[in-house]
């Protein structure tokens, strides 16, 4: 390959990487980026507001109905006082009924935070997920008007 054919092929290159770099910067000058300053900073917390969400759960307990006293039939005549009690602790038994039983518990919990701060002589309010005390991080972006 002649020199003049490495000075043609790196003229090119350096045209297609300008070409790219130049499409790149219009690009990022018409998404208004190109003054923007961005930087972090703190505002005061005027008022923090637990948000409060109730959950309801599913619980399932066993629960067991026993007949009362006055349903029992007790025979009038039984051959032997032991033969009563079975027949009365079998008849007991056959009258309890068991069954579950699934109810919604309800509990409080914590969904957020409703977050009234100043900055910048304004007063606003955000959502966060965390308590942030007394002082709260705010991302401030500045850019000239056009």
């Amino acid at each position: 390959m002649g020199a003049a054919s490495r000075r043609d092929s790196r003229r090119g290159r350096r045209s297609h990487n300008l070409m790219r770099m130049l499409t790149l910067l219009f690009a990022w000058m018409i998404s208004g980026f190109a003054n923007a300053v961005e930087y972090q900073a703190f505002a005061p917390v005027l008022n923090v507001e637990p948000i409060i969400e109730t959950r309801y759960e599913p619980v399932t307990r066993r629960v067991c109905t026993e007949p009362d006293n006055s349903a029992r039939k007790f025979n009038e005549v039984a051959a032997t006082i032991g033969e009563d009690i079975r027949s009365q602790v079998r008849l007991w038994q056959q009258q309890t009924r068991c069954r579950n039983v699934t109810e919604q518990h309800a509990s409080k919990h914590i969904a957020g935070y409703r977050v009234t701060y100043r900055y910048g002589g304004e007063t606003e309010t955000a959502r966060m997920s965390y308590d942030p005390g007394k002082q709260m991080p705010v991302n401030v972006s500045l850019s000239p008007m056009h």
